[in-house]
C-alpha cells in the first residue's frame, strides 16, 4: 500500500479569507486518493504579495511557520502558496522535503508541451520579480511572453471580469507573441484551465493552460512519493553561529 502523505499548503500572505473552498478543492484536483494537504498562514506580513517589498516583508514568517509545522511531525512536502516564491530558497536550505513556491513547478511542466511559454500574471508592479525569476532559472529563450490582466490579488474573485481579461490577454499571448503553452502566473487564479483551453480551442489555437497552484501541489506530492528533496549541494543547511 502507497504511504498516505501530507502536503503543507502555506500561505504566505495575510488577507482573511483569501483561501477559499474553490481552491482548496481545485489545487488538489490531481493528486492521488490519500494525499491530504494541511493549509496553514501567516500572522504576520503582507496582505498580498504585488512587488518585491511585499514578498521580503513576508518571507521571514513564511520560514518561521514553515520549520514550526515541520517540527510538529508529518509534513512530506510544502508547497508556499505564491507564484513569487518567497521564502523558498532558505526553506529548502532547513528542511529535507521537497519545496516549492508557485513558480518553478508550473513552469517545468509548460516546458515539457511547448517550445515558447507565455506567462499571464495580475500587475505590472509583479513583472520585474517574474522576470528576476525567468532570469535565475536562464529560460529567457523559452519563456517568451509576460502579459498583466491590470488586476490586484484580491479582486481575482470578481469572476467574470477575470475570465474577460485573462481570455483576452490569453489569446494575444498566443496570436501576438506566438506562445505555444500558457501559465497562470499567480497561484490566485484557480478554476480557470478547463474553461481557457475550451475558448481558445473555439478560436482554433489548441494551446495547454496551466495553473500555477496545481502544478505546484502535483509536483510536490510527486517528490515526496519519490523520496526526493532539494540537494544539499545546492541548498547547503546555514552555519550553526
Amino acid at each position: 500500500m502507497d504511504k498516505k502523505l501530507t502536503i503543507l499548503d502555506l500561505l504566505p500572505v495575510t488577507a482573511p479569507g483569501i483561501l477559499s473552498p474553490e481552491m482548496k478543492s481545485d489545487m488538489g484536483r490531481f493528486l492521488p486518493d490519500g494525499t491530504d494537504i494541511r493549509h496553514v498562514q501567516i500572522e504576520e506580513g503582507s496582505v498580498t504579495i504585488e512587488c518585491e517589498y511585499d514578498e521580503a516583508f513576508s518571507a521571514p514568517q513564511v520560514i518561521k511557520l514553515a520549520m514550526a509545522e515541520a517540527e510538529k511531525g508529518g509534513v512530506d512536502g510544502v508547497f508556499v502558496n505564491c507564484f513569487g516564491d518567497p521564502g523558498v530558497r532558505a526553506v529548502r536550505e532547513v528542511l529535507k522535503v521537497p519545496v516549492f513556491g508557485g513558480f518553478e513547478p508550473a513552469i517545468y511542466l509548460a516546458l515539457g508541451l511547448g517550445d515558447t511559454v507565455g506567462i499571464v500574471t495580475v500587475l505590472r508592479n509583479v513583472v520585474p520579480m517574474i522576470r528576476g525569476a525567468i532570469a535565475r532559472a536562464g529560460l529567457e529563450g523559452r519563456v517568451t511572453s509576460l502579459r498583466t490582466l491590470d488586476m490586484p490579488v484580491l479582486e481575482l474573485a470578481d469572476r467574470g471580469k477575470l475570465m474577460e481579461n485573462l481570455y483576452t490577454e490569453c489569446r494575444r499571448a498566443v496570436e501576438e507573441d506566438g506562445v505555444s503553452v500558457l501559465v497562470m502566473g499567480c497561484t490566485g487564479i484557480v478554476g480557470v484551465n478547463d474553461d481557457m483551453m475550451g475558448r481558445l480551442r473555439a478560436d482554433g489555437y489548441d494551446v495547454p493552460v496551466l495553473e500555477a497552484a496545481q502544478c505546484a501541489v502535483a509536483l510536490t506530492e510527486l517528490y515526496a512519493r519519490m523520496g526526493l528533496y532539494q540537494s544539499r549541494q545546492t541548498y547547503m543547511p546555514p552555519p550553526e553561529k
